[in-house]
């Protein structure tokens, strides 16, 4: 075999028919709309990225993977008009989505748990602010809190990278010295 044979480019063919269908659309051939067809699309792609992720242990993959699945979801849920979600909500679930793609860091391997800070501090600013926008807890009330407290996230992060820089990982390697210098004693 020759090593010189190029590889498909998947995402260039998926491009030449999402293209055609919507060409296809604008010549009324077809009735076919395209949020219906879009987002799903890009919630599977966002799907291979996370399992990539998880498979060969790349944090950037589960990260970025997670955050596409998430805002396909919501961009899809907005489409369909199934559910009422209004656009001002895209601020919040912002928070909520960086959130779960930081927990899903954390999921990958537990022992990063400095990934929980960031991902429950994420997570809560963005439920409260959506819980405001559907009318469940008072805007002030939560702006308040967050001018409130916000130096909490200081003193968590602070005490995160701490914990972190005195707890050794256990995969960390031990220098040849410090061997040869235990067993002279």
């Amino acid at each position: 075999m020759n090593g010189n044979v190029k590889k498909i480019s998947w995402f260039g063919i998926v491009l030449v028919v999402i293209g055609i269908f919507m060409l296809l659309d604008r010549f009324d051939y077809i009735q076919f709309k395209f949020s219906v067809i879009f987002w799903p699309l890009m919630m599977l792609l966002g799907i291979v990225g996370v399992s990539r992720g998880f498979n060969l242990n790349k944090r950037g993959k589960i990260f970025w993977g997670t955050t596409l699945f998430l805002y396909s979801l919501f961009f899809l849920l907005k489409s369909i008009d199934y559910f009422e979600i209004y656009s001002q909500t895209f601020f919040p679930a912002t928070f909520l989505v960086f959130g779960i793609s930081f927990f899903m860091l954390y999921i990958n391997n537990m022992k990063d748990w400095p990934f929980l800070i960031p991902s429950l501090l994420l997570i809560a600013v963005g439920g409260s602010f959506i819980l405001t926008e559907y009318g469940y807890l008072y805007r002030w009330d939560v702006i308040d809190a967050v001018r409130t407290y916000w130096p909490v996230v200081l003193i968590l992060t602070g005490i995160g990278l701490l914990f972190r820089r005195y707890n050794p990982s256990p995969e960390a390697p031990v220098l040849k010295n410090e061997i040869e210098g235990n067993e002279s004693k």
